[in-house]
């Protein structure tokens, strides 16, 4: 009986100990899972913090000596992706403002440019195009390289298919809330108004274009007018975006 006695007194602890271990390491991964969103919030909010100044590049410390192992390999991941993304996108917006595109529509600046053959202005839209078509493989490359990482990274073959996962919902949800096909709109308008000024005769008012016909003003202000819907449409992208992320982070 004592005999009995001794080996459940030895099963009960046992069985004891062994629940307080997988107590321990459940609370223990539900302690790290939380130490992984906080320090994921404050690394996101530092990038896009620094993403609001385009005209500096990124410097942002993926490391965390809170994290470790596969959460660890999983914030440094996560990170580096979106802070390729960001810097590739700022690098985008300083070669455009190296370009002066911000000045294409300036009257003055255009009006001089007439009388030198429009040699500005046509450099300028060769080299928003190729600015443009740069940034655009340079996006497709951090997103394939990304995906491949992400096969490859040494974390949990659950999270691992959880990451995967993830990166490719974010790239379907991301195409409703891109700018860049809205941009690549916005060059073709300039182009198309670009032409028109080449083509007719015009005379410059104060700050406006005149041009000679009926039929070249309407087609030059429609074109102005789908060059300010699409900014207005870009800006409530990026307010909406900015929403999104406030209320994540």
């Amino acid at each position: 009986m004592r005999r009995f006695l001794l080996f459940l007194t030895v099963v009960v602890i046992c069985l004891g100990t062994f629940f307080f271990y997988q107590y321990r390491v459940k609370q223990n991964a539900a302690n790290t899972e939380q130490m992984f969103e906080i320090v994921m919030a404050e690394k996101m909010r530092e990038l896009y913090d620094q993403a609001q100044d385009w005209s500096k590049p990124i410097q942002l410390n993926v490391h965390d000596d809170r994290l470790s192992g596969d959460y660890k390999l999983m914030s440094e991941f996560l990170l580096s992706y979106w802070m390729q993304n960001v810097e590739a996108r700022n690098a985008y917006l300083r070669q455009l403002k190296a370009a002066n595109w911000d000045t294409f529509l300036d009257v003055e600046r255009l009006d001089q440019d007439r009388q030198k053959g429009y040699r500005e202005t046509e450099k300028m839209l060769q080299d928003v195009r190729k600015i443009s078509t740069e940034y655009g493989i340079k996006r497709q490359k951090i997103q394939a390289n990304s995906l491949e990482q992400a096969k490859n990274l040494a974390i949990h073959n659950e999270m691992r298919k959880s990451l995967q996962e993830k990166l490719q919902n974010n790239l379907k949800t991301d195409k409703a809330h891109d700018i860049f096909p809205i941009e690549q709109q916005v060059i073709e308008k300039a182009q198309a108004m670009f032409h028109m000024l080449k083509t007719y005769p015009w005379q410059r008012e104060d700050n406006k274009i005149l041009f000679e016909e009926t039929a070249q003003v309407k087609k030059f202000n429609s074109l102005y007018q789908d060059v300010l819907r699409l900014n207005q449409k870009m800006d409530k992208i990026k307010q909406n975006n900015v929403e999104v992320l406030d209320e994540e982070l």
